[in-house]
């Protein structure tokens, strides 16, 4: 749902206090060969550019994979040609919050071998997550089951992670959705269009974490899968984030669904 302006405060249903500060970035004005990396500035996103090891292949966030098209964003995993890194994407907020709605309308990539993620994430430790994997949205691996991913991740290094493997029941590379995490002191909850599909008590992120949105592949049968053969498109058409959570607030306080 679509904030209303002159909002003070944001009152997000089934969450306790109300947010002060909302990033709405409704890509609907983008146009095909723009400036990526201004157009999101204007949000309060920004491009990543750096590497990450492992897997079989390392993976490398490329600013140049972040492109406009007409009226979305789109990250993009070229297909690998066997060299050193599977070229990459991944924007970010420039802010954090402690606690916070997360909002994202995607449309995945039909091509296999990528790992979509939707996430808060501050580090490997304090992370909560949506993952689509796009070899086994639909018919499992011989080592991971179908479905979308929705995951809270250990909060000490080496722990077990807590996580719901959730069946799609609509194909994800066809049209857009909405895919959603709220956080709270006491839990995570996942939302697909708006319909509760998990939550998580356990590992909840404790520490303040940005919003961040990444397309990869490292190769590994474990996970991504991959690296793909053909370049994978994944389309954003809006983020919002709520964040900076008061107990209390003035002013004109909107109901957000």
């Amino acid at each position: 749902m679509a904030a209303a302006a002159g909002c003070s405060a944001y009152k997000v249903a089934n969450m306790e206090g109300a947010f002060t500060n909302l990033i709405q970035a409704d890509f609907s004005s983008a146009t095909a060969g723009g400036d990526a990396a201004a157009f999101l500035s204007q949000f309060g996103l920004y491009i990543s550019d750096y590497p990450v090891g492992g897997g079989s292949v390392s993976h490398y966030f490329r600013p140049e994979n972040v492109a406009l098209a007409d009226g979305s964003v789109q990250l993009t995993v070229n297909a690998y040609d066997g060299g050193e890194y599977v070229n990459s994407a991944e924007i970010a907020t420039g802010e954090s919050t402690l606690y916070g709605s997360l909002r994202t309308v995607l449309k995945s990539s039909g091509v296999p071998g990528v790992c979509e993620g939707m996430f808060f994430y501050k580090n490997d430790q304090q992370e909560a997550d949506w993952e689509i994997l796009t070899t086994t949205s639909f018919e499992a691996s011989d080592t991971v089951p179908a479905g979308v991913w929705a995951t809270n991740q250990a909060l000490v290094e080496g722990g077990q992670s807590t996580s719901v493997n959730v069946p799609f029941d609509f194909d994800p590379s066809e049209d857009y959705h909405e895919y959603r995490i709220d956080w709270t002191e006491s839990s995570t909850t996942f939302y697909i269009d708006g319909v509760q599909q998990a939550q998580h008590t356990d590992n909840v992120p404790t520490e303040a974490a940005a919003g961040l949105w990444n397309v990869w592949s490292n190769g590994d049968p474990y996970w991504s899968a991959g690296p793909p053969t053909a370049d994978s498109v994944t389309s954003i058409k809006s983020i919002e984030m709520y964040s900076g959570l008061a107990k209390t607030v003035e002013g004109n306080v909107c109901n957000v669904d």
